[in-house]
């Protein structure tokens, strides 16, 4: 079918208020910006998803969700495959998301979720839905001309503490040496805490040439009198071995906190080092679900929850992890390794969550400078700090030529 699409003056305003009573739009009218707008969104609006677009980049894979008025949000999806993320939204969701009510985001990832629930409840799945919940967000707040932080509960802070955070490829892609200046690159960019990813995963569980402490000593000699470091080992050590690091890393280092030491496939692994450390440890990058994330707390008890709003379905299961995580006492650090739409959306969580923890993470963004050169006006990042902004939706808006002269590919599903 071919896309609908409105010829009025202002699609966003009439749109909504086409779904209203008449005493109902004649009060909505000049507040549409407003929590009373947000009110009196109508049960059932005429507005209909009628395109998704993807745009496959080296650096990450852009989702458009745009409705017959013409009004448009943007998504994220998880970067670690594009093309299978590309081929999920357009074979498998697209059918079901094209024609629906954009206000029924529930309802719309569940049908995606359960749907192709047979696949497995994380990886691709998760990942792909990602993209079109995050969109979806995002556009029913710019309907509304509301910060999304708006519909998720309120504003409980201005501005997020974030903390540098960059990989070391197992010591195979940055060796000692590049590590460290690494570091100290974010301590004079203003960073006051630095996190280095290790990068062991479960394929080299307790490598015999483990570098992780000759790492933190040399990094820490530079930056240690200006800044915190902590490690982030990815999941690449039993108990046995996690502790014995863990013990080193608090007592002679003073680190306070420890992140996903253990499989996430093995909960009771992780529940050992929690209970044999001091520090905070932290583990979720790879719960999918609200399931999930209530089987880990329940089993591996980690100090800090860190699910990431790319990977985790997006921002509808990310809100509903914000409640859990209060309801449990588990402050979120969350996790957040790509500078644009998903820094963006993070921050809108991080500014409506009541159980948050010290910061969230932040990559190098000058690994990102072509990926940030599509966004109109950036996030203000200054001094290990950002700044939620006030504009309507995820509050970054993106100029989509950019992104297409970027693209490798750029997909369509149109209602």
């Amino acid at each position: 079918m071919t896309q609908k699409t409105r010829d009025c003056d202002d699609p966003t305003r009439r749109s909504v208020l086409q779904g209203l009573s008449g005493a109902a739009a004649a009060s909505a009218t000049g507040v549409l910006g407003g929590v009373a707008a947000a009110l009196a969104a109508p049960s059932e609006s005429d507005l209909r998803i009628a395109e998704i677009k993807t745009y496959l980049m080296e650096d990450g894979i852009f989702v458009r969700v745009t409705t017959d008025s013409g009004v448009s949000g943007w998504g994220e999806c998880d970067a670690g495959s594009n093309y299978v993320m590309d081929a999920f939204i357009h074979s498998e969701h697209a059918q079901h998301v094209l024609g629906e009510d954009p206000f029924d985001n529930e309802p719309i990832y569940d049908d995606m979720f359960y749907r192709a629930h047979d696949f497995g409840p994380g990886g691709a799945l998760s990942n792909s839905i990602a993209g079109i919940d995050i969109a979806l967000w995002d556009l029913k707040a710019r309907l509304l001309e509301v910060p999304l932080y708006r519909l998720l509960g309120g504003l409980y802070r201005e501005r997020m503490p974030i903390y540098g955070s960059y990989g070391t490829g197992r010591w195979r892609g940055l060796d000692k040496r590049e590590a460290v200046a690494q570091a100290v690159k974010f301590v004079r960019d203003g960073f006051r805490t630095v996190k280095c990813r290790m990068q062991i995963r479960e394929d080299h569980l307790n490598p015999a040439d483990d570098q992780t402490i000759a790492y933190v000593d040399a990094i820490e000699k530079e930056i240690g009198r200006d800044a915190e470091l902590f490690v982030d080992i990815n999941n690449g050590y039993s108990a046995a071995r996690a502790i014995q690091i863990g013990r080193i890393l608090q007592d002679e280092y003073g680190h306070r906190f420890y992140e996903e030491p253990c499989s996430d496939q093995n909960h009771v692994e992780t529940a050992r080092v929690v209970d044999a450390l001091d520090l905070g440890v932290i583990a979720g990058e790879k719960e999918y679900t609200l399931f999930q994330v209530d089987e880990m707390i329940t089993y591996a008890n980690p100090d800090y929850l860190n699910p990431d709003v790319i990977k985790a379905g997006g921002i509808t299961i990310m809100n509903k992890i914000k409640a859990l995580s209060q309801m449990r006492q588990k402050p979120l650090i969350f996790h957040n390794t790509r500078p644009t739409i998903s820094t963006a959306a993070t921050l809108q969580l991080a500014a409506s969550a009541p159980t948050v923890g010290p910061f969230f993470e932040y990559p190098d963004r000058d690994r990102f400078t072509g990926q940030i050169a599509v966004v109109e006006e950036y996030l203000d990042v200054r001094d290990g700090f950002i700044t939620v902004p006030d504009s309507p939706g995820i509050g970054i808006d993106i100029d989509e030529e950019k992104v297409i002269a970027r693209s490798s590919k750029v997909n369509v599903s149109e209602l």
